[in-house]
C-alpha cells in the first residue's frame, strides 16, 4: 500500500459518530474507539478460558502522539504511553480482560482504593482462581472481597 493511500484511509476511517463526538468525549475519553474496543475485549474472553492462576498488572504501551490520556511514568523503560490494566493467564500470558486508564476526572478527587477497584472489575466474571498482584493492588480488604467469589489473592504488601 502506498503512503498516499494509507493517509487517505487514515483520514476517512472513524469508529464513532462525528456529530456527537464532543458531548460523548466530555464523559468518555475513549469514545472515538469505545465501540470497537468493547467488542474486542468481549472477544478476548470468548476465545479463551483462563487457567487457575491469573495475574493483574499495569502495562504502559509506548506512545508519544496526541491523546488526552497519555501517561508519564518515569520508572518505566518508555516514559510516555497509554496505561492499560491487564488480567492475564499466568501460564500462557493471554490477556483475558483489559481496562484502559484514561486518567482521573478533573472535577473529582483522586480515586481511593483504585487498585482494589481495578482487580475487582477485571476479575468480576472469575471464580475459584488464584489472583496474583503487586503491592499497588494488594490489600486485606481486596482479599476479603475476592474470597466472596472463592478467589484467592497472592501479592506483595507495603509496610504501611
Amino acid at each position: 500500500m502506498t503512503l498516499k493511500k494509507f493517509k487517505l484511509i487514515n483520514e476517512c476511517i472513524r469508529f464513532d459518530d462525528k456529530e456527537q463526538r464532543k458531548g460523548i468525549r466530555s464523559r468518555d475519553k475513549l469514545a472515538p474507539i469505545r465501540n470497537v474496543y468493547d467488542k474486542w475485549v468481549i472477544r478476548l474472553k470468548m476465545c479463551y478460558t483462563v487457567g487457575k492462576n491469573v495475574t493483574v498488572d499495569e502495562q504502559l504501551v509506548p506512545f508519544r502522539g496526541r491523546c488526552p490520556f497519555t501517561q508519564y511514568i518515569p520508572s518505566k523503560p518508555h516514559k510516555y504511553g497509554i496505561k492499560i490494566w491487564c488480567l492475564c493467564d499466568a501460564s500462557t500470558y493471554y490477556a483475558w480482560n483489559l481496562e484502559v486508564y484514561t486518567g482521573r476526572d478533573r472535577n473529582c478527587k483522586a480515586e481511593v482504593n483504585q487498585g482494589q477497584r481495578v482487580v475487582l472489575t477485571l476479575s468480576n466474571q472469575l471464580s475459584c482462581r488464584n489472583i496474583t498482584t503487586d503491592n499497588f493492588f494488594t490489600s486485606r480488604q481486596l482479599a476479603l472481597e475476592l474470597k466472596k467469589k472463592q478467589n484467592k489473592l497472592i501479592g506483595t504488601i507495603r509496610k504501611n
